[in-house]
């Protein structure tokens, strides 16, 4: 096809046909760009393709994220559900002993933490072309990293609440090396458990950060998480 267009051009030149040549030569290099311009859009049609085709791919492991996160903020939510009738019974100070054998010696011991899963979203961080979807997306996730702050100061004060038992109580040994029950622990440990205002106190403190500021943080999340999670099913056709 060169050799084609190039015995045009050296006919036109040989007959001193000028203007014609000159026509045929701008016609030429319209036919020229015009080409460049179609392989430019072919190639950018595939790239977008593809850069598709790599979004639905992220946005299908990021729904199995989300699913995780969900189940796994839902077993934290159980886990406090499940104990939180002994704060209650705590807070009120209506305790007795056979509370030791629903964990009411555990309560400042440290509880379940969250680990959500980023991959999916780490991914998405790395297409340089994101819609509003991605970034609502992006900006749920890193918001979402508040509740390592909150799991932070639940594990702090507990710490500090287990480091003043293993100071200032002799049944400490007692109560870190076994299960706690009214049938076997001393009278001692019962005692602090049972009646101590200083427990109770720092119970309050517990409850205080997990049920009037975790816990709601988590049920928030999960809403988040459905809906976010039917958008990206919306999105990718599924």
């Amino acid at each position: 096809m060169i050799k084609f267009f190039r015995k045009i051009r050296q006919k036109l030149l040989s007959e001193n046909k000028f203007g014609k040549y000159l026509t045929y030569a701008i016609g030429e290099i319209v036919l020229v760009v015009i080409g460049i311009l179609i392989a430019l859009q072919i190639n950018n049609w595939n790239e977008n393709r593809k850069q598709q085709a790599e979004i639905t791919d992220i946005y299908k492991q990021i729904v199995l994220d989300l699913d995780n996160d969900i189940d796994e903020f839902s077993s934290v939510i159980k886990f406090y559900d499940s104990i939180k009738p002994v704060y209650n019974t705590v807070i009120s100070d209506t305790r007795t002993i056979d509370l030791l054998d629903n964990g009411l010696s555990r309560l400042m011991a440290g509880g379940p933490i969250t680990n959500m899963n980023k991959g999916g979203v780490e991914r998405l961080k790395l297409i340089a072309s994101k819609d509003s979807l991605s970034l609502h997306l992006i900006d749920l996730y890193d918001a979402g990293t508040f509740l390592n702050t909150y799991e932070k100061n639940i594990s702090d004060e507990c710490l500090l609440v287990v480091n003043s038992f293993r100071d200032n109580h002799s049944w400490y040994p007692e109560w870190i090396s076994k299960t706690i029950t009214k049938d076997n622990s001393s009278k001692e440990l019962q005692d602090y458990f049972v009646n101590s205002q200083e427990y109770r106190r720092y119970v309050i403190s517990s409850y205080q950060k997990l049920y009037n500021s975790y816990i709601p943080n988590l049920e928030f999340g999960i809403v988040e998480f459905k809906n976010i999670k039917k958008s990206i099913k919306e999105r990718i056709g599924k």
